[in-house]
């Protein structure tokens, strides 16, 4: 973790030409975003004994400014004033900008609101929110979303979108357990017609300036649930739930799960409950189930696909994600750099910040060669085939 100074705003490089003290000016050169289910549910919920929240929430806000873009979920605001906490925090930070899962009405059939929260650095110039139409279990409480911010870095644009879809739960039973299968399908079916929406409705001329990034907690594992499968008598499948999700965000084009780009495997995100980690936050059924539930994908469109074609014939010319003007493009996903973020913690009484770990990626840009004349390439790393 980087020092903190709570009494001075604390500055990317990139957004701080007019800033002459350099103490307030990160030491990065890059762009570090971070997709992290804190675990913040409201009150009364707890798991065990005690859920830690506010203990947990002040010893994260020593991390932020090891981050310059932060995608929370279970983020709550309902109940209680921790999510207020965290923005004012991250503003005391550098976060200037923010985003929120808005608040169920008050005829509106779900109690809570959905528990996304992006903080950022960098100025968001256009956002967008979908609700879920609906939820199973306590999920169903929540006024669940997924949350479009259109974020500015000199003349460039990084197009993030962030989820939290429905969980399963291990001893619902097997009909409960395929109807949460069913809901997650139908939420990952808006899901992706969102990102598709918002793309194609994009200023033609600002196309070839962005990178799109898919995050969140997606409670799709990985592996299958393997680890638990045949301890609670879970339906067999065909096909792998994850599989089945690659193939329809494929329908956008490219896409590229940079965990597994970089690690050729799945980190477990969630479940992994030995010394060192969790004892406390995650719930019995749950212990060393060992899932992969977080992701960060990037998704190159490829505009030639038909569902593109209509309203974009003319931009096709010169932009295909094969071609070199993509390959140039001037925002850069740092593939190396993609790591499992624990956030373990001693001398308290939890072990880690939260039952999930979060995952992490730095951007690059070319500003960077006007701030360090030493930084003079990007990185290119080979993405796996998959």
């Amino acid at each position: 973790m980087e020092n903190q100074n709570s009494q001075k705003l604390l500055f990317h490089p990139l957004i701080t030409s007019s800033i002459q003290n350099s103490e307030e000016i990160l030491s990065r050169q890059k762009i570090k975003l971070l997709t992290y289910n804190f675990f913040l549910r409201p009150p009364p919920i707890k798991t065990n004994s005690d859920d830690y929240k506010e203990e947990r929430l002040i010893d994260f806000l020593d991390y932020l400014p090891d981050f310059d873009i932060i995608c929370f979920q279970e983020m709550f605001g309902t109940f209680h004033d921790r999510k207020k906490k965290m923005i004012k925090a991250a503003k005391e930070n550098g976060y200037l900008y923010y985003l929120t899962s808005k608040s169920p009405s008050f005829f509106s059939k779900f109690l809570i609101d959905g528990g996304l929260l992006l903080i950022s650095r960098f100025p968001i110039i256009e956002n967008k929110y979908i609700n879920y139409d609906y939820g199973v279990m306590s999920d169903g409480l929540s006024q669940k979303g997924a949350i479009y911010a259109k974020i500015q870095i000199k003349d460039y644009y990084l197009c993030l979108f962030f989820t939290h879809l429905q969980a399963s739960y291990y001893d619902s039973g097997n009909s409960l357990w395929n109807f949460t299968i069913e809901t997650r399908t139908k939420q990952t079916e808006d899901l992706i017609n969102f990102i598709y929406d918002t793309i194609y409705n994009l200023d033609k001329n600002d196309l070839g300036k962005c990178i799109f990034i898919v995050c969140g907690d997606f409670n799709i594992d990985a592996y299958d649930y393997k680890n638990a499968r045949e301890k609670y008598n879970l339906p067999k499948v065909k096909f792998t739930e994850y599989e089945i999700f690659k193939k329809k965000l494929e329908k956008l084009g490219k896409c590229i799960d940079l965990v597994e780009n970089k690690f050729h495997t799945h980190p477990f995100t969630f479940g992994v409950n030995d010394a060192e980690h969790d004892q406390v936050l995650t719930g019995k059924e749950d212990y060393n189930s060992f899932q992969a539930l977080d992701y960060i994908w990037e998704i190159i469109p490829d505009f030639n696909l038909d569902i593109y074609k209509q309203g974009l014939i003319s931009f096709n010319k010169n932009y295909s994600h094969d071609d070199k003007n993509y390959k140039n493009q001037k925002i850069k996903v740092l593939y190396d750099t993609c790591q499992v973020e624990k956030f373990l913690v001693k001398n308290r009484p939890y072990q880690q910040l939260s039952d999930h770990f979060g995952v992490s990626v730095e951007l690059n840009s070319p500003y960077y060669r006007s701030l360090n004349n030493s930084i003079n390439e990007d990185i290119d790393i080979p993405l796996k085939e998959s």
